[in-house]
C-alpha cells in the first residue's frame, strides 16, 4: 500500500512545481510593471531591484502555494483517471478516500509550514518591502517639482505636497501646503506663504524652510479638539532624496506586517480601551440619562441637541465622542481579526483544494493540463471572491471575521466531501453490478 501512496504522491510533484513557478511568475509580472517604472524614474540599480523582488516573493508564495496544490491535484488525478489507473485501483478495492490519503497528509504538512511562514517570515518581509519601497519613492523627489506647479506631489511616501510657484534657480517656493502622514490616525497639515529648498548631499536630505505659516492637526486623544498653531519659521526634513537610497528604520507596522500574536496583543489593548470607555459611558448615562435604553441613548447622542440645558448638551457631546471612539476601536479589532484568521484559513485551503481537486480531476479525465489548469483558476477565483467579499463584510461589521474568512473553506470543502462520497457510491454501485453479472453468468 505504501508503494501506491508513494506513486500517487510522485504524480503530484511535477505539476505542483510547474504550477508554483507559473503562478508566481504571473504575480511577478504585475510587480514588474511597477518596478520598470521606478527604474526609469528613479534610476535604481540591479541590487535594489533584486532585493525588492526577494522581499515581495513572500506574499506571492503565500498565495501561489495553495493554488499550486489545487492544480497539482487536478492534473495528477486527471492523468491517472485518463489512463484508467483510477478504475483499476478502485476495482482492486482501493477507494477514493484511501487514494487521496497521501496527498491529504502532504497538504496538511504544507498547511502547517505555510502557517509558520505567514507568522514568521511573511510579516518581516512585508515590513522590509514597505521600508525599501518608501526609500525608493523618496529618492530624487526634486525632479518631481518640475512642471508640477499647482499640482499635488505624491512621489514622497508619508507626504503630499502642493506648491503654487517654484523658482528652482534660487530654490524659492510659494504657496505651500503639506499633508504629513505619520503613524497617527489623522495627518498633520502644514500651510505656509513662502519657503526655501535646501539639499544636503552629505546627509542625503531635503530641507524645506517654511515662513509665515500654520500647523493644523486633530488631537488623537480627543478627536473633537482641533489644534491650530502659527509659526514664523518651520523646518520639514525629508531623508533619502538624493542619488542614493536612505532606508529609515520604522517601528510602525501595518496589519500585514504583524504576526498573529502581535495582532492579538493589539486587539487586547483595544478591548481594554473599549471597556474603559464603556465604564465612562455608564457613569454619564447613570448621572444624566437614567432610565434610557442603549438604543435610545445612541439615537439621542447622534441626533440634534434639541431643547436641552447646557449641562445635558455637554453630556451628549461626551456620549457621542465615546461612542465614536468605541466604534473606531471595534472596526480596528475586526480588521486585525480578519488578518489573524486569514493567516490560517489560506493555508488550510491546501487541504480543502485536495478534497475538491481529486474528485474533479477524476471527472475531468482526458481534459489534459489545460482543462486542469482552467478548472483550478476558476475555483481559485471563486475562493478569492468569497474571501474578498467576506473581508469587506467583516470590515463593515456585518458578519464576524471568523465566519468571513473560514466560509470559503467550509463551502468548498463541503463540496469536495460531497463529490468524494458520490464517487465512492458510484464505484460501490458499479462493483455491485459487476458482481451480480458475474454471479448470473456462473449460474448459467
Amino acid at each position: 500500500m505504501w508503494i501506491l501512496h508513494r506513486y500517487i504522491l510522485k504524480e503530484h510533484v511535477g505539476p505542483f512545481f510547474f504550477a508554483l513557478f507559473t503562478i508566481t511568475f504571473i504575480l511577478f509580472l504585475d510587480l514588474l510593471l511597477e518596478i520598470i517604472d521606478l527604474v526609469l524614474r528613479k534610476g535604481i540599480g540591479f541590487r535594489v531591484v533584486s532585493e525588492l523582488f526577494f522581499y515581495n516573493l513572500a506574499w506571492m508564495l503565500a498565495l501561489s502555494v495553495p493554488m499550486a496544490v489545487l492544480v497539482a491535484t487536478l492534473m495528477a488525478f486527471g492523468r491517472l483517471s485518463a489512463d484508467n489507473e483510477i478504475i483499476a485501483m478502485q476495482t482492486g478495492g482501493v477507494g477514493l478516500p484511501r487514494l487521496i490519503l497521501s496527498p491529504l497528509v502532504a497538504s496538511i504538512t504544507l498547511a502547517i509550514l505555510l502557517m509558520i511562514f505567514n507568522n514568521v517570515i511573511l510579516p518581516e518581509f512585508n515590513h522590509r518591502a514597505r521600508i525599501l519601497m518608501s526609500a525608493i519613492h523618496r529618492k530624487k523627489p526634486a525632479i518631481s517639482l518640475k512642471d508640477k506647479e499647482g499640482l499635488f506631489i505624491n512621489d514622497i511616501p508619508g507626504y503630499s505636497i502642493l506648491i503654487k510657484r517654484v523658482d528652482q534657480r534660487h530654490s524659492k517656493i510659494r504657496g505651500i501646503t503639506i499633508y504629513q502622514k505619520t503613524s497617527r490616525e489623522f495627518p498633520l497639515v502644514i500651510r505656509a506663504k513662502r519657503g526655501e529648498l535646501r539639499y544636503s548631499k552629505a546627509e542625503d536630505m531635503l530641507t524645506l524652510i517654511l515662513y509665515d505659516g500654520e500647523l493644523h492637526q486633530i488631537d488623537e486623544q480627543n478627536p473633537n479638539r482641533y489644534i491650530r498653531t502659527k509659526f514664523k519659521r518651520h523646518l520639514v526634513r525629508i531623508c533619502g532624496v538624493g542619488g542614493r537610497l536612505c532606508t529609515q528604520t520604522s517601528q510602525y507596522r501595518g496589519d500585514r506586517e504583524m504576526s498573529a500574536r502581535m495582532m492579538l496583543a493589539r486587539i487586547a489593548e483595544y478591548r481594554q480601551q473599549i471597556e474603559s470607555y464603556e465604564q465612562e459611558l455608564k457613569k454619564t448615562v447613570a448621572k444624566y440619562f437614567h432610565g434610557y435604553s442603549s438604543s435610545e441613548i445612541r439615537k439621542l447622542a447622534f441626533s440634534p441637541p434639541g431643547r436641552l440645558d447646557p449641562e445635558h448638551q455637554r453630556a451628549l457631546v461626551k456620549l457621542r465622542s465615546k461612542l465614536q471612539e468605541i466604534e473606531i476601536r471595534q472596526r480596528n479589532i475586526n480588521k486585525y481579526l480578519v488578518e489573524v484568521h486569514k493567516k490560517y484559513s489560506i493555508p488550510v485551503a491546501c487541504i480543502v483544494f485536495v478534497l475538491i481537486g481529486a474528485p474533479l480531476g477524476i471527472m475531468a479525465k482526458r481534459g489534459g493540463k489545460a482543462v486542469g489548469f482552467g478548472i483550478s483558476i476558476g475555483f481559485f477565483l471563486l475562493y478569492w471572491a468569497f474571501l474578498i467579499g467576506g473581508e469587506e463584510l467583516a470590515d463593515r461589521m456585518i458578519i464576524p471575521p471568523a465566519v468571513a474568512m473560514w466560509a470559503p473553506n467550509i463551502l468548498i470543502g463541503t463540496g469536495g466531501i460531497f463529490l468524494t462520497i458520490r464517487n465512492v457510491r458510484q464505484v460501490s454501485f458499479f462493483r455491485w453490478r459487476k458482481l451480480k453479472t458475474i454471479s448470473f453468468q456462473n449460474r448459467r
